[in-house]
C-alpha cells in the first residue's frame, strides 16, 4: 500500500524529510509521545531506522529526522529525486519491518526523460 510519493527538496536532503500530513494515518500511534522509530527496507533489502515525529503544535506535520540524513548521504540523494514509501501488508516478522522505500531519479535516455531507480 502506497503511503506517499514525494519529490525531494533542499530541506529534505539537508535536514529532515517533511512528510505529507495526509500520510500520518499510515504510521503507528505514538502512544502520547511526540514520535516513534520506523523500520524501513530499501530495494537492496538494507534496513534503515527513521525517527518519525510530529510537531508539538496543533498542526501535526510529520517528519523523518534521526536516521534520514544517513540514508540521503549513503545513496547520494539529490533535489528532485522522487521517493515512494509503501506500507507492507504483512510485517517482515524477522525484524518488524513495516515499510519499504524506493528512490527514483529522472535521467535522459535516448532523448527521453525516464525515472530510474536509485536503489
Amino acid at each position: 500500500m502506497e503511503v506517499f510519493i514525494k519529490r525531494l527538496t533542499k530541506t529534505d536532503i539537508e535536514k529532515r524529510l517533511a512528510i505529507p500530513t495526509n500520510s500520518l494515518e499510515h504510521f503507528p500511534g505514538f502512544n502520547g509521545r511526540q514520535g516513534a522509530y520506523l523500520k524501513v527496507k530499501d530495494r537492496s533489502h538494507r534496513l534503515w531506522t527513521f525517527w518519525c515525529s510530529v510537531r508539538k503544535t496543533s498542526y501535526p506535520k510529520p517528519v523523518f529526522s534521526s536516521g534520514w540524513l544517513q540514508f540521503t548521504h549513503y545513496y547520494n540523494l539529490r533535489i528532485g529525486d522522487k521517493i515512494t514509501l509503501r506500507k507492507q501488508l504483512k510485517r517482515d516478522v524477522s525484524n518488524g519491518v513495516q515499510y519499504k522505500i524506493e528512490v527514483q531519479r529522472k535521467i535522459n535516455l535516448f532523448g527521453k526523460d525516464v525515472w530510474a531507480h536509485v536503489l
